[in-house]
């Protein structure tokens, strides 16, 4: 059954500014753009737009989609400001004898001004409770938790980790980057019934907001990566395309995996390389300038960070490497080069928050994809620049220089470290107060979430424009996008393979 579209503004994100009068859609592809009056006469049914706009479907291109279903259950610790009534909300919700877990305290908006520690979560003596800082790259256990996890003062930093103490030396309860793991392995795993519950909330909430699909890494933090797998099998369907990244612990057991389809895909090989600027593990060349002597965490040791990338190398495979630091960017770069990415593929660098100009030269040299999230500008100034001095700022979160660079970039929110709204990501990235000469145009920023995002899979040739022998996935906003409506439209409908698979009834009735 051939469909068409028409009756609104249809930006085809091909180039700025065009636009196509209508759509022709069959058996979930683009067959034909052009006039309404020449492609009605082909249709056998006809969508009218109602003069809303259409575009080509949003995706991120980084997110934790189970942590973003969790985040909507879980309580959101993000939103509360203070230390005293984090551990209120925290005991009334704490069954004894089973773990809590929660996420999103940032100690950069606390009235406190410092992390939570054990001593503040104690009043909790029976359950074991796991806090995670907003970042991801530090948590917090109370002293149930610790004692169960089996640490005491005397047990080892593991590499690419600290075990946190406070200046007598005794555990103060916080565990950054690796260290998290002695505490998390404890938790028991979880279900694949559980995974399925959460995917369809997360799925559900995504379309909602536009997106026809995603790129994420959950494959090594539920157990075995069988189960988070069945789960995505079960729940998927064609109603949302999910681009599954392989964190490095899995990559290879998951080489025999060959069920594959355009809406559940394998990915490159995830790897981190340091931590984040909130926790301070974030791997600088230079020492924090609010914490001198401190220049960050490396994940791993050289020779293990090697020989993940050559075994990317082994399967013709690519990487895709969180780098927020720096130094953690100059460390992958020598690797890339001296372990070239299979031809005609291209490697995925991951935030580079902070880099420098003679990296960004050498980048240019390079096949990759910057991986963008713009939702970290608002959310990480203006602490960032107690964090990095003004001279780094240059060449920090520049994203208006990178693109104008001529980089191919990618938008992501890396929720549900940040919110996963793609409309609030776009204004994000035009509306920069804190870095105005880094604001990117409107077309550039819904580039990141549409053609960025199909080129950092090498799906640019079928994904991200509205062109014939594309996907037919579209995200239709009741107004046209532009820097002032980024925060005022709504999404009328978000589309599918041809399918819609989210409807706002209160803008558009069936």
């Amino acid at each position: 059954m051939k469909i068409l579209w028409t009756d609104g503004n249809i930006h085809t994100m091909h180039k700025d500014g065009e636009k196509v009068d209508a759509v022709l859609v069959e058996d979930g592809k683009i067959i034909q753009t052009g006039r309404k009056e020449e492609l009605l006469e082909l249709a056998d049914v006809v969508h009218s737009l109602d003069g809303a706009s259409m575009y080509p479907g949003f995706v991120d291109s980084h997110i934790h989609l189970i942590g973003h279903g969790e985040k909507l259950a879980y309580l959101d610790l993000s939103l509360i400001d203070s230390i005293e009534e984090i551990v209120d909300e925290v005991t009334s919700r704490v069954l004894n004898e089973k773990w809590y877990v929660a996420e999103g305290w940032n100690d950069n908006k606390l009235k406190e001004n410092r992390p939570i520690t054990r001593y503040d979560l104690d009043k909790m003596k029976d359950t074991p409770v796991v806090l995670k800082r907003i970042c991801r790259h530090v948590l917090v256990a109370n002293t149930k938790a610790i004692e169960l996890a089996g640490i005491t003062k005397e047990t080892p930093n593991p590499t690419g980790g600290i075990i946190g103490k406070d200046t007598e030396g005794n555990l103060n309860g916080l565990f950054y980057d690796s260290a998290q793991q002695l505490i998390t392995s404890k938790i028991p795993p979880t279900t694949t019934d559980y995974l399925v519950e959460v995917i369809k909330s997360s799925v559900s909430d995504l379309q909602s907001k536009g997106l026809t699909g995603v790129h994420t890494e959950d494959m090594a933090y539920y157990g075995p990566y069988t189960v988070p797998l069945k789960a995505y099998r079960k729940v998927i369907g064609r109603s949302f395309r999910t681009h599954l990244l392989r964190h490095h612990d899995v990559f290879e057991e998951m080489q025999g995996e060959k069920e594959t389809s355009s809406f559940i895909e394998f990915g490159a090989m995830k790897i981190f390389i340091d931590g984040s600027l909130g926790g301070h593990t974030a791997l600088l060349s230079e020492d924090y300038s609010d914490n001198p002597g401190n220049k960050g965490v490396a994940v791993h040791k050289p020779e293990k960070l090697e020989q993940l990338v050559r075994m990317a190398r082994s399967y013709n495979e690519t990487i895709a490497v969180h780098v927020i630091g720096d130094k953690a960017v100059e460390i992958i770069l020598d690797l890339i080069e001296k372990y070239p990415v299979p031809s005609g593929k291209k490697d995925r660098l991951i935030h580079v928050n902070v880099l420098r100009e003679d990296l960004v030269n050498r980048m240019a040299e390079l096949p990759v994809v910057l991986d963008l999230q713009p939702m970290f500008v608002p959310s990480d100034f203006p602490w960032v620049k107690e964090r990095l001095g003004k001279d780094r700022l240059k060449w920090s979160y520049a994203w208006k220089t990178l693109i104008s660079r001529g980089f191919d970039c990618s938008g992501g929110s890396d929720s549900p470290i940040e919110i996963a709204d793609p409309l609030l990501g776009m204004d994000a990235a035009v509306n920069n107060k804190y870095l105005p000469d880094q604001a990117l145009t409107a077309f550039e920023a819904i580039s990141l979430f549409t053609t960025g995002s199909a080129k950092a899979i090498g799906k640019e040739r079928e994904r991200g424009r509205i062109l014939p022998g594309f996907d037919a996935d579209f995200t239709i906003v009741d107004i046209e996008l532009n820097e002032t409506t980024f925060r005022k439209a709504s999404i009328v409908e978000t589309i599918v393979a041809g399918e819609t698979v989210y409807l706002n009834n209160s803008l558009r009735e069936k």
